[in-house]
């Protein structure tokens, strides 16, 4: 939300006669924000000369300029108008440098993942189901894409393993290495399934009770090729325990048959430590 404030030169009064009002600049401008670069559109009417501080210590006299941040963080740009008559006007507005993803998922596309390269993990030749995984996050989601010998017909069940603290001292502690696995996901994503439990007790009890999230998940693109099956997804953080506060998570997945009547595989590979994903 914009926050204009306004300089007022007041007119000096000698006797009863009053100096002319001159105008002021109407300040009015817009952001659009790319990960830290930010493109400051200034549609101000009445101003001929700008200076802009964009309250990391740069400034600049564009009228238009585009600016990219040192850091993620909070700011206050400010832009000052002046006009022909010298009269000085300021706009400021609070702005949020914040990581942002990439990834799309109303795109009808999967091509967006290619610029997604920092957390992705590749399957071994033992592994028979999972090809490949990627993830990627923001503020608001974690960005899941999957690729897996299989189709949409089959109803596989996944269940995705989050350790959301990040701590090997709280939730179940299981054949995934280094982790301590305090949220369970499973069902099947494609048919619109995807239950969320939330550990308690022993670490060594499979205990898992329901943790009452509802639309904490959404499914993008689908592509089948051959018996490769690819798709993409996303987690709401904030439906997620611990997932919208912690600073790091680990997450491992595992795979079943839809009647669960036997396993058909995991990512990471077996044996293998969980994913560490670390939040900026």
């Amino acid at each position: 939300m914009k926050i204009i404030k306004y300089i007022l030169l007041l007119p000096l009064i000698a006797g009863c006669k009053k100096d002319e009002v001159k105008p002021e600049a109407d300040i009015f401008y817009t952001v659009d924000i790319a990960d830290k670069t930010v493109t400051f559109t200034n549609e101000t009417s009445g101003a001929v000369s700008y200076r802009w501080e964009f309250g990391d210590g740069a400034t600049s006299t564009e009228q238009s300029p585009v600016h990219t941040y040192p850091e993620k963080g909070k700011y206050v740009p400010t832009l000052y108008a002046t006009t022909k008559d010298g009269r000085v006007s300021e706009g400021s507005t609070v702005i949020y440098i914040a990581k942002t993803s990439p990834v799309k998922l109303n795109d009808n596309s999967l091509a967006d993942w290619d610029n997604v390269s920092q957390y992705v993990l590749t399957s071994g030749a033992g592994e028979k189901f999972f090809r490949k995984a990627k993830f990627d996050y923001d503020a608001s989601y974690v960005y899941v894409y999957l690729e897996v010998n299989s189709t949409e017909a089959n109803g596989d069940i996944y269940d995705f393993y989050l350790d959301t603290d990040n701590s090997t001292t709280t939730g179940l502690l299981t054949s995934i290495p280094d982790g301590g696995y305090d949220v369970l996901l499973e069902g099947n994503i494609l048919g619109d399934w995807l239950d969320a439990f939330n550990h308690k007790g022993a670490q060594n009890a499979f205990s898992f009770e329901p943790s009452g999230a509802t639309e904490h998940f959404q499914v993008g693109t689908k592509v089948q090729s051959g018996g490769v099956l690819k798709f993409e997804m996303r987690i709401v953080r904030s439906k997620i325990k611990n997932l919208a506060a912690t600073t790091a998570f680990r997450v491992g997945i595992m795979a079943t048959k839809s009647d669960w009547s036997a396993g058909l595989g995991q990512i990471p590979d077996a044996g293998q430590p969980s994913l560490l994903i670390n939040f900026e």
